[in-house]
């Protein structure tokens, strides 16, 4: 396979020299990326609206050809199949978790500085439940259907009349046909996004003063983004005020954002880089659908199973049709009038009386009368449609990862509830794959949100925000805020789990609580006699329960409880020590004490060193169980596919061997004719020496004849 590539060779002399700058040819310069942008997506544009229309069972009844009263029948499976995902992806706003990078049981500094962030990101979060509730079911409609979801985050300051400032860091939601960008091969490559808003006359004065609000154009906003879907989109769906339409662009090259509307001689407005994020964009990555490396532009993933779909709606529109064909029908003698009343009149128990009785016995009584339509015929095709019809909903559910498995049913009676969850983890990959693509563009989105916080909120604002005055690490609180004040320093791990945007598993939520419970109060009746043996070992036992607790989710909080009872139990031991000054036997049992202590946390080394060993050996074991039911998984595919193909191996011999039948019997026909057409050629040959003989023999009569009529003439002279 050969690559054509076009080669445009520029010299940097030239690429210096076509830079625009003047105000005029800098607007120019973005009016012609803009429009190549536009006709670079103007194909998938187009099918992300027929696909929108297609969801909701929008048909152009205009271009409809089927026989089927209404046009061709829709068994809108897209739609069933795009709610279930919604469902199984999105249950509820989301809990954010804050956490430093490294979970360091004595960095109480960090740890504080997650918590404040959590509590002000989810604080927010609660606060704005319907907004981020929208946004986010906004932008996962728009990549299952269209194939593209957008956010970006703003930052808001306004100052207020106490002299106090209010700041916001709010995320916005963009429609899929309201965000453009620039040529390259993935998110990284890409070197401008622009994210289309619409201003009424008074927004666009207030944001760019009266003369430059002029210059826009102002119309209504369509339903469609295309030209073509706009011409023929319905006009009662326009919007009543007239908004101009102002992109706003983000250079990554030179790191300004700048404000353009189509038609303008200049920029609106241009800034150095507003946010001074450490990516730049305002935006996470797109949550794009199926992306590949040849260019950054999503394919939806009705367009991977578009054929399957159209398929199914001719079979069910055949359905319909035969469906409706199914129905008493026939023809009768129109001198039996008897036989339309047993229709028309009869009911129970009665009797319709017929005129002339023995020629109508004689005739066949009604059978003879009556010739009723083959439904028998119509019902097996009408079975055959509707079995040729769920074999392709079969592969439907297979393309589009909706298999049957995902659902959990059993294959036989034999099969445990473990082999059910087995089987549904991997029959539900590519649902769980979308799943964790949607916490991550979440979680991205939060990160940018964080990242905004920490560099342009004020301290006294996110204490306020975080109502961390009053927790009980409000003395490490300064320190904290100025460690967030520094987010290139902080690293501070922004994360939603999957499991907490899709629908809540509780009771894996309450298993999990559970088994941490039972596991500290193992610990705590094991502790319990060394404490009350040796009360000094108390510090060191509360330390090794905040070091294990450090490892699990949402224990910051109590944490710093944690780490007050280690000072108090430090402080308490230290008071002991000071207030009694010990005997040489206490020394001595002082010593042996520390020797005990010693051997104890040796012992609790070698129990913690244990039980990661254990720990270890039940994570193969679960890896091992799993590779050997992915094995199984991937077998019985294996299995299927060879049936499948050997299906298609007795339809092609089948095929094969009635061509071959064919051909021999065209070969006959072709022989016969040639026979026939050689006999007819020997008859005519056969009549033509007949002809020619006869010709020749009243030839020599007519000679004969004339000879001998010349001669008596001769001699009668």
């Amino acid at each position: 396979m050969s690559i054509n590539v076009v080669k445009a060779e520029v010299s940097a002399e030239a690429i210096e020299q076509d830079k625009p700058k003047t105000p005029t040819e800098k607007a120019a310069h973005w009016d012609t990326q803009l429009e190549a942008a536009k006709k670079r997506i103007a194909k998938w544009a187009k099918k992300a609206e027929r696909i929108n229309k297609r969801y909701l069972a929008e048909k152009d009844r205009a271009n409809q050809t089927t026989g089927y009263a209404g046009g061709t029948a829709q068994l809108n499976l897209f739609y069933a199949n795009v709610s279930t995902l919604e469902s199984m992806l999105y249950g509820s706003v989301p809990k954010i978790d804050v956490s430093r990078k490294y979970a360091d049981a004595a960095d109480d500094v960090s740890r504080v500085a997650a918590e404040t962030m959590q509590r002000l990101l989810n604080t927010d979060m609660d606060d704005n439940f319907q907004d981020y509730d929208s946004i986010l079911r906004s932008v996962l409609q728009d990549r299952l259907l269209a194939g593209l979801g957008v956010a970006r985050v703003r930052y808001d300051v306004e100052s207020n009349d106490d002299g106090s400032i209010t700041e916001e860091a709010p995320i916005d939601y963009y429609f899929w046909g309201d965000v453009l960008w620039g040529w390259g091969r993935n998110f990284a490559e890409l070197p401008w996004i622009a994210f289309r808003n619409y201003l009424t006359l008074e927004e666009a004065q207030k944001r760019f003063g009266k003369k430059k609000a002029k210059l826009l154009k102002y119309t209504v906003r369509t339903v469609s983004v295309t030209d073509e879907g706009a011409s023929s989109g319905d006009r009662d769906s326009n919007s009543e005020d007239k908004q101009a339409q102002v992109w706003e662009i983000w250079d990554k090259q030179d790191k300004k954002v700048k404000w353009y509307s189509e038609g303008c001689d200049r920029l609106l407005d241009c800034k150095t880089d507003p946010l001074k994020l450490s990516k730049f964009f305002p935006c996470p990555p797109f949550f794009l659908a199926n992306p590949t490396t040849t260019l950054y532009i999503p394919t939806p993933d009705y367009q991977l199973s578009e054929d399957l779909y159209n398929e199914i709606d001719v079979l069910q529109t055949r359905i319909n049709l035969l469906t409706d064909a199914v129905k008493a029908v026939g023809v009768y003698d129109a001198g039996n009038e008897g036989v339309q009343r047993m229709f028309d009149e009869g009911t129970d128990n009665t009797l319709i009386p017929v005129d002339s009785w023995a020629a109508f016995a004689e005739k066949g009584g009604l059978q003879g009368a009556v010739d009723w339509m083959p439904i028998m015929d119509i019902v097996n095709a009408l079975d055959k449609l509707v079995q040729m019809r769920d074999q392709n909903i079969s592969l439907l559910q297979q393309v589009s990862g909706m298999a049957d498995v995902m659902r959990g049913s059993l294959d036989n009676q034999y099969e445990g509830v473990g082999q059910s969850e087995i089987k549904a983890k991997f029959g539900s990959v590519r649902v769980q794959a979308l799943q964790d693509q949607f916490a991550r563009f979440a979680s991205d989105l939060m990160k940018l949100k964080a990242e905004v916080i920490a560099l342009h909120f004020s301290p006294e604002n996110i204490v306020a925000q975080s109502n961390m005055r009053h927790s009980v690490d409000a003395e490490i609180l300064p320190a904290a805020i100025q460690l967030i004040k520094k987010p290139d320093i902080a690293k501070l791990s922004v994360v939603i789990r999957p499991e907490s945007v899709a629908m809540v598993d509780f009771a894996q939520m309450q298993t999990e609580r559970v088994g941490f419970l039972n596991a500290l109060s193992t610990f705590m009746q094991s502790v319990a006699p060394l404490i009350e043996a040796k009360p000094e070992a108390e510090p060191f036992l509360l330390k090794m329960l905040q070091w294990g607790m450090a490892g699990f989710k949402g224990a910051q909080e109590i944490e710093g409880t944690i780490d007050q009872a280690i000072e108090a139990s430090e402080k308490a031991a230290k008071e002991k020590a000071a207030s009694k000054e010990p005997s040489p036997e206490e020394k001595a049992a002082q010593m042996e004490q520390q020797k005990e202590q010693a051997k104890l946390q040796g012992e609790m080394q070698k129990i913690q060193a244990k039980s990661q060993a254990d720990m270890q050996t039940r994570q193969q074991d679960m890896q091992a169980d799993m590779q050997t039911a992915q094995a199984e998984h991937q077998a019985k595919m294996a299995e299927i596919n060879a049936s499948l193909q050997a299906k298609l191996a007795e339809i092609d011999a089948k095929l094969k061997s009635d061509l071959a039948l064919e051909q021999v019997q065209s070969r006959i026909n072709v022989e016969q004719h040639a026979r026939t057409v050689q006999n007819e050629m020997a008859k005519d040959r056969q009549q033509a020496e007949l002809d020619i003989r006869s010709n020749i023999a009243n030839a020599k009569i007519e000679i004969e004849k004339s000879a001998r009529t010349t001669k008596n003439d001769t001699e009668s002279e």
